[in-house]
């Protein structure tokens, strides 16, 4: 199977909404960019699940044998299992983007862990919406735009230089080194 090549722009569409220059991150990651199902079916499936079951458990014909009680202990029940189904799709749909995502990030950034990027927690990238905002409002494509990530990575590198330091030891550590 032939290796996909997507570019910068790509990968960071498919993580983070732009609008006006100004970033977000996607809570369902958004797989089209990077040939697979978009968010917007998952969105749309977690809007009308509810309205399709209801359809289907209280139309006359079913209501009429189910009655009250047995209906709505049923619509609850098959509620509950859609939203199990809606959740896993979106988490699996995630964990695929991310895979497929890293991948090509290492062309790109191969020193830099696509995950810390895109963590909300403390990594040595928390500002990297801050850089990438800036590079966007100059209107960055291409290899400018890598360019400029580039020396953004180095310079949160050395900025953090403690923090990243203790990421290393720490793999160093779980790697037996």
């Amino acid at each position: 199977m032939q290796e996909q090549h997507y570019t910068l722009k790509t990968i960071l569409e498919s993580v983070f909404k732009e609008k006006n220059h100004k970033i977000t991150k996607r809570l369902i990651l958004n797989n089209a960019h990077l040939g697979g199902l978009s968010n917007k079916w998952i969105k749309l499936a977690f809007i009308i699940m509810p309205f399709a079951m209801y359809a289907a458990i209280f139309n006359p014909s079913s209501f009429k044998e189910l009655g009250i009680a047995q209906a709505i202990v049923f619509y609850i029940i098959l509620l509950v299992v859609a939203m199990q189904i809606i959740v896993g799709s979106t988490y699996f749909n995630n964990k695929k983007v991310i895979k497929n995502a890293t991948k090509a990030w290492e062309g790109y950034f191969p020193g830099v862990d696509f995950k810390m990027v895109i963590s909300s927690g403390t990594t040595p990238y928390a500002d990297f919406k801050k850089y990438y905002e800036l590079a966007l409002k100059d209107g960055l494509e291409g290899d400018a735009l890598h360019k400029r990530l580039d020396d953004a990575f180095k310079q949160m590198e050395d900025e953090n230089i403690h923090l990243v330091e203790a990421i290393k030891k720490d793999k160093e550590k779980k790697e037996g080194k």
